[in-house]
């Protein structure tokens, strides 16, 4: 018995049918999109590479060649505040105008409201020589720098290494400001008590 020929149309219907769901399994890559999803990220990975690179390793001798550079040595007066810079460091210690070493003493605020005095006593580092008379001439004002700034802080700006860290940082700050033009390195706090 010969099957129908419309059964066998459909036979090859399905079949054509399924050649076509074969060929659709496989579609067609976008190289766009393969350029985006691993092109871009290498791309990324590599920039941020030499980035690193460059940030953490190279950049070194910089200081090294401003110094070769020879800024400073012209006699147009650039660079003359560092005719006295050398290798050494200086320390001063801060004295009032007869050469005795001074102390630092004020009241700074309290959260309890109780009275609470500050003593500090403090030196200077330089690489100048020199600085020992300019600081000794700007007494006056290095002294109301610092009575001023240590009267606005309350007691619990003074705990701790960062808080210390802070008040040296201040403290340079104004004795720079009072000695200007002149500069000093590093404040060097030698003595601090806080007394209730």
């Amino acid at each position: 018995m010969i099957p129908p020929t419309g059964s066998l149309v459909m036979a090859d219907d399905n079949e054509e049918i399924e050649d076509d769901a074969e060929g659709e399994e496989a579609p067609k890559k976008n190289p766009l999109k393969l350029v985006l999803f691993i092109g871009l990220p290498v791309l990324i990975l590599l920039l941020a590479g030499v980035g690193g690179f460059m940030m953490f390793a190279g950049g070194g001798d910089d200081e090294e060649q401003h110094a070769d550079a020879g800024h400073g040595e012209d006699a147009d007066g650039h660079g003359a505040a560092d005719s006295h810079a050398t290798d050494e460091v200086y320390y001063y210690d801060l004295r009032e105008g007869d050469g005795t070493e001074e102390t630092i003493t004020t009241n700074i605020r309290s959260v309890t409201g109780r009275p609470v005095i500050v003593q500090l006593k403090i030196s200077f580092e330089s690489s100048r020589s020199d600085l020992g008379p300019i600081l000794e001439e700007h007494y006056d004002p290095v002294m109301d720098q610092f009575i001023m700034f240590l009267r606005e802080l309350r007691e619990d700006d003074l705990y701790g290494s960062a808080g210390m860290h802070r008040v040296k940082l201040e403290l340079l700050r104004r004795v720079n400001l009072a000695i200007e033009p002149d500069q000093i390195d590093a404040v060097w706090i030698q003595e601090f008590m806080i007394v209730d």
